[in-house]
């Protein structure tokens, strides 16, 4: 046994078993002759097999057997373990950069500052694996700040490691890449790319396969019974608010073809209406245009007039093929340029036409940012500037409701449960979320998903409104064509036989069952997401403000969107905390009625009111 000089208390023994006896475990473990392989990992990248008790004792006793019998060299007692967890490790599953403790909460030993005896060994098949460890200057998965660099370990083919003690509790790593049991003077390619001239078939078989033997006594149930306060409706009933005190409205608008024509928010804002007339008519709206670069001709001479200007916008030569994309970079031609500050005058008479009247421009404000921020940081400027109420409810100039939307009750609901930080509205893409996630994720994370789905009091909501036979169905804006109509009624069947209906026609089963049910009501229900979809959405002003915007985590790129950077971060802290806690940082949920429809549609600005300037374009290349 040899006992790692930089790492306390943990210890490698090689050549525990011999290669005629590994082989035979492998192929026993390969061909499921003890119990089938289960993809687990957050992300399903593991194929896993657990056994413990009497199953565990006939089938791998003799290898633990040997395990002790070597580890009794060094005076390191092994009590019997009370898990075996077999665990395949591929390419694939070790690109996750995510560093995790062996357990998160600590042993009742640890906790009441006894001798520990707790342990986890690991046997290492087929081939050598890496592990990669670090310690934390404290016991956090969220402290970033080491004790001393990260190091590796080399776990070898039919080699032993066994954690005790400072390398069991205050370390933390992964299975970080694979080597060839036959090259290991070579250096890896499974992180750093194939190597010249191999093969991507041939390489994609190469594996490792771990036995962890577990001797570690779960936490206490104290520790682990820490259930979120906030997640508990209050028993106090609080005073009606009025919405327009509690939300404001928050559009982002950018340069776009159909520009200087007002249609696209025009339309955008008529659909406010579906919201509730307070949403509507009174909550405060902010529309946010940010700024563009101005691309310069092909002589690269500016073809405005030479003598520059205060407000002109700063110039770039860089240019891209397609016009579309050009202008989702914030990058305009000068014509273009020159139409968008033309929308921003028409949207400032607009506004202060509409003020006092019925209008779904009345109460609104619009903010000219001089440079490009991009949507992520035009939202941010919007929110530290222009925001006094409580909850923000953010819309792209291109995103409408579709049918009646219960803003009003989604924001009482968040009144009641702090634990609630984002709603976002259902589109088209995330309809059948659990189903997504189920694609992606290991089943105990689907299980526990379901688990942490929310039904609020306040979105149980009276008068038959919602659902597959609400009235909002009834009053959904109808789909131009009958091609996709066919498309819509089609999603309706595909929803009905997912697992996202199907889990709340269980709940809705159980509750008839326990009498709790009641007639003309319609519960809608919040699927926790880790995604963060920039959609129309709710959120806390103050989570914005001072965790997703926090300059000292770095969640939102400037000049890009919020959900293109902050999506894989919620991922990586579910990865890192566990599903629950990993989320509730976030909080982020998505609305459902159960009714098999989007709440909202896109109008798609990019392309907008673009079919004329098609035809001219193509008459053009004619002549």
């Amino acid at each position: 046994m040899i006992s790692n000089p930089r790492i306390n208390g943990l210890h490698e023994i090689p050549n525990v078993l011999s290669a005629e006896e590994a082989d035979k475990l492998s192929n026993a473990i390969d061909n499921q002759h003890f119990g089938e392989w289960c993809p687990e990992g957050f992300d399903r990248r593991n194929r896993v097999q657990r056994y413990s008790g009497k199953d565990m004792t006939d089938h791998f006793g003799w290898v633990f057997d040997k395990i002790v019998s070597a580890s009794d060299q060094a005076n390191v007692a092994l009590r019997r373990p009370l898990e075996l967890v077999i665990t395949e490790h591929t390419p694939s599953s070790c690109r996750s950069i995510v560093n995790t403790f062996e357990q998160r909460e600590l042993c009742p030993c640890q906790q009441q500052q006894q001798q520990c005896q707790c342990y986890v060994a690991q046997l290492t098949l087929v081939n050598n694996a890496i592990y990669s460890v670090e310690k934390p200057v404290g016991r956090d998965l969220e402290c970033w700040d080491l004790v001393e660099p990260a190091t590796t370990i080399l776990m070898e083919q039919n080699g032993v490691v066994i954690k005790t003690g400072e390398s069991l509790w205050e370390w933390r790593g992964r299975i970080s890449d694979i080597k060839d049991s036959n090259s290991c003077g070579e250096e890896s390619s499974s992180v750093k790319g194939w190597k010249k001239g191999q093969k991507k078939l041939a390489l994609s078989n190469k594996r490792s396969v771990t036995l962890s033997f577990r001797g570690v006594l779960p936490p206490e149930p104290s520790s682990l019974s820490k259930q979120m306060e906030s997640c508990k409706l209050s028993e106090e009933s609080k005073p009606q608010v009025p919405l327009a005190k509690l939300l404001t409205i928050i559009v982002t608008t950018s340069p776009i073809r159909s520009n200087p024509s007002t249609e696209l928010l025009e339309r955008t804002f008529d659909t406010f209406q579906f919201a509730g007339s307070e949403f509507a008519y009174e909550c405060p709206k902010v529309i946010v245009c940010d700024g563009c670069r101005v691309l310069e001709d092909d002589t690269g001479e500016n073809t405005d007039s030479d003598e520059k200007k205060d407000d002109d916008p700063p110039k770039i030569t860089r240019k891209y093929a397609n016009v579309k994309q050009t202008l989702r970079n914030g990058i305009a031609t000068v014509d273009q340029a020159k139409n968008y500050t033309e929308l921003k005058k028409r949207l400032h008479k607009l506004c202060a036409d509409s003020q006092g009247t019925q209008s779904t421009f009345s109460n609104t404000t619009v903010v000219e940012l001089e440079e490009r921020h991009g949507y992520g940081f035009a939202l941010r400027h919007a929110l530290y500037n222009c925001v006094e109420t409580p909850y923000v409810c953010v819309i792209q100039h291109d995103r409408t409701f579709m049918r009646p939307t219960p803003i009003q009750e989604v924001v009482s609901a968040m009144e009641s449960r702090e634990d609630i930080k984002y709603v976002g509205v259902s589109m088209k893409s995330n309809l059948n979320y659990y189903d997504i996630f189920s694609s992606k994720y290991s089943r105990r994370a689907c299980t526990e998903l379901k688990t942490m789905i929310i039904r609020p009091e306040e979105l149980n909501i009276s008068g038959n409104r919602y659902g597959p036979n609400g009235h909002s169905i009834a009053n959904m804006v109808e789909p131009p064509s009958e091609k996709r109509r066919k498309l819509r009624d089609i999603a309706r069947q595909t929803y009905m036989a997912s697992h996202q209906n199907i889990i709340y026609e269980e709940w809705v089963e159980s509750m008839s069952n326990s009498g709790a049910n009641q007639d003309g009501f319609h519960q809608l229900s919040l699927t926790p997401t880790l995604f963060w979809y920039d959609n129309t959405h709710i959120v806390r002003t103050e989570h914005y403000r001072d965790f997703i915007y926090n300059p000292v985590f770095k969640m939102v790129a400037r000049g890009g969107f919020v959900e293109d950077k902050l999506s894989p971060i919620i991922k990586r802290s579910c990865e890192r905390l566990g599903l629950k806690d990993g989320h509730a940082k976030f909080g982020c949920y998505l609305l459902d009625d159960h009714s098999g429809d989007v709440f909202t549609g896109h109008l798609d600005g990019g392309s907008y009111n673009t079919a004329g300037l098609h035809v001219k374009r193509n008459a053009s290349e004619r002549s």
